[in-house]
């Protein structure tokens, strides 16, 4: 990002490079209050994905346990002749 530029008292303009051949850059203003509103949605987002994986984390560690009971391995020992 390009040195930002105050233009109003909640808002602010920057030139960002988007990576491409050829290199191509786009001025954007943003509000202030759209970009914190950004941060409360992409973070809760992001908390709803880490529950989402954690949930799936003990769902697996649950069946390994059910699988350590049984005895069930990761690779069956070849029978003995």
């Amino acid at each position: 990002m390009a040195d930002p530029v105050k233009i109003s008292d909640t808002s602010i303009e920057v030139d960002e490079i988007i990576p491409a051949v050829p290199e191509k850059v786009t001025r954007r203003v943003y509000e202030r209050n759209f970009i914190e509103d950004q941060i409360v949605a992409i973070t809760a987002q992001r908390d709803e994905m880490i529950a989402l994986k954690e949930s799936e984390l003990k769902k697996c560690t649950d069946i390994i346990k059910e699988m350590d009971k049984l005895g069930i391995v990761a690779v069956a020992k070849p029978l003995e002749e």
